[in-house]
C-alpha cells in the first residue's frame, strides 16, 4: 500500500505543479529561459489504470498512444503542459516521474548544465514533431530539458 500511496503523492504532486505553471516569459536579463515544466512522464507497469486515475482526480483527458514519445498516452492541460503516461521501454527500466523543463535554446542550457558539473545522460535529441529533449545529472537526479 505504501507504494501506491507515493505513486498517487508524486502524481498528484506533478500535475499540481503543472496546474500552476505559467508561460515562459522573456529570458532574464542573462539570456536564460525562465523556468516552465513542459512535460511530466509517468513511466509505470499499468498505463489504463494510472491514465484512468488522473483522468479522475484531475479531469485530465488522455489521447491515443504516441509513437513520437514511447507510445505515451498523453493529456494536454489549460496552460499547455503536458503528462505522459508509458510503459517501461525496456526491462531494465524501472517506474519514475521525470519532469522535463522548456528551455529557449537546449544547446546552450545542456552547455550550461556541462559548465555546472553536470553529467550529459542523453545529448540534445529531436523527437519526431514534438520538440527536441535532453537528460542530464547534477548529482544523483535527473532533470530533463525540452525545446518545443
Amino acid at each position: 500500500m505504501k507504494r501506491r500511496s507515493r505513486w498517487t503523492f508524486l502524481a498528484t504532486a506533478g500535475v499540481l505543479l503543472l496546474a500552476g505553471c505559467h508561460a515562459p516569459g522573456e529570458p532574464d536579463s542573462q539570456g536564460r529561459s525562465r523556468p516552465r515544466i513542459h512535460y511530466l512522464e509517468i513511466v509505470c507497469r499499468d498505463v489504463a489504470t494510472e491514465c484512468s486515475g488522473l483522468e479522475r482526480i484531475h479531469g485530465v483527458r488522455f489521447g491515443p498512444p504516441l509513437a513520437d514519445l514511447g507510445q505515451a498516452r498523453v493529456a494536454e492541460l489549460p496552460d499547455g503542459s503536458l503528462i505522459g503516461v508509458r510503459a517501461p521501454l525496456a526491462e531494465h527500466e524501472q517506474p519514475v516521474s521525470r519532469t522535463y523543463l522548456e528551455v529557449a535554446d537546449i544547446a546552450s542550457a545542456v552547455a550550461e548544465a556541462e559548465a555546472a558539473g553536470g553529467e550529459i545522460a542523453y545529448p540534445p535529441t529531436r523527437q519526431g514533431d514534438t520538440g527536441t529533449w535532453a537528460i542530464y545529472f547534477l548529482g544523483d537526479v535527473p532533470v530533463g530539458l525540452w525545446q518545443r
